[in-house]
């Protein structure tokens, strides 16, 4: 399988003079903002560390096994910051402003990247493992805009400085959404310096969201990318989609480790006819409900998560369809076709970590 591991293997030791920077450049800086770099990389925009002496640090700081158990889409942090510990490509580039927190509204994470070409990324960081998050996901269908696009519209305006030139944003799952109203709200000054915006499989907007002129004005930036059976990239509408080949199957592609590439570019394919069906369903489904409606079938879909006290996404595997239907049954006014689509949706989940 020729993923990013390849990409790095080979091209590891090319500089971007000689290989320009690229999308598959783009995705593995924004799959650094999943890395645990707290206490590594500094909180304050003025002060940085040299990516080599944060991959150092992080690997005396962590085993692998440490992330086998708890990280379901991102197994491979770890092994991502032992091939950048000696990537000439990356070497010498400066890590600022790390920010990091979980709580009960959700989680945010960013972090800036300055590389030695004098590219700026600002790469935000997408849905981890934590039910917090996801529940913030599924809180995009009714609410606009939510927590974290607030904090990621903050940090682009705070982040940016006079001397960055060359500007790239991106995300991975709704870091790839962070990342998009990021730019539409940003200022018009840092905006200019943007040269592309990037969305990994990360959720879209709200319909009407779409006619809006920042949402406009960035499509001539935009690049979005999804696996080919998609699920988090088909929630609400996106725009400019490339779908990419994945060696995973079903919800599992979300692992954008699993991507295909070759040279400085994905894979192409076509959506699944499963990922099409899930997309035309999820937009009936939503069109025909009232905001107040979107907003009861998330808090019924995340009260299952509560019964059965699951924190982690990961605990999922622990959790049988039988004892999914008889959670259903305790659920009181719920309307029976909410049920039976919150089945639907859970067991896609849960079938597709097995």
């Amino acid at each position: 399988m020729k993923n990013i591991f390849f990409y790095l293997e080979y091209y590891g030791d090319v500089s971007f003079d000689e290989f320009p920077f690229n999308e598959v450049d783009s995705l593995i800086l924004s799959s650094l903002s999943y890395v645990k770099l707290d206490g590594i990389v500094p909180s304050s925009k003025n002060s940085y560390i040299y990516l080599e002496e944060a991959c150092f640090k992080f690997l005396k700081r962590y085993d692998s096994k440490d992330f086998k158990k708890e990280d379901w889409l991102f197994p491979n942090s770890y092994k991502l910051m032992e091939v950048l510990k000696t990537s000439r490509r990356f070497y010498h580039s400066k890590l600022y402003h790390l920010v990091s927190s979980v709580d009960l509204q959700g989680q945010f994470g960013a972090l800036t990247i300055r590389l030695p070409n004098r590219i700026t990324y600002i790469s935000f960081e997408g849905t981890d493992s934590n039910v917090s998050g996801w529940k913030e996901d599924f809180q995009l269908i009714y609410e606009f805009p939510i927590s974290s696009q607030k904090l990621a519209s903050q940090y682009f305006n705070d982040t940016l400085r006079l001397f960055d030139r060359t500007v790239y944003v991106g995300g991975h799952s709704k870091g790839g959404n962070l990342a998009m109203y990021a730019y539409m709200y940003g200022k018009e000054l840092w905006k200019k310096k943007v040269k592309k915006v990037y969305n990994f499989d990360g959720p879209g907007f709200l319909l009407d969201i779409l006619s809006d002129p920042n949402y406009l004005e960035m499509q001539k930036k935009l690049e979005v990318f999804v696996p080919r059976e998609s699920v988090i990239g088909m929630i609400l509408e996106n725009s400019n989609i490339s779908v990419v080949e994945s060696s995973s199957h079903a919800v599992l592609q979300h692992d954008s480790y699993t991507w295909e590439c070759f040279g400085g570019k994905f894979v192409r394919t076509k959506l699944s006819k499963k990922s099409e069906k899930l997309k035309t369903n999820l937009k009936e489904y939503l069109d025909s409900m009232s905001l107040e409606d979107k907003k009861n079938f998330v808090e019924t879909f995340f009260a299952v998560f509560e019964k059965t006290k699951i924190t982690n996404i990961m605990q999922l595997k622990e959790l049988k369809i039988s004892t999914l239907l008889s959670l259903m049954k305790e659920l009181t006014n719920v309307p029976s076709s909410t049920k039976r689509n919150l089945v639907a949706l859970l067991r896609m989940l849960i079938t597709g970590m097995n």
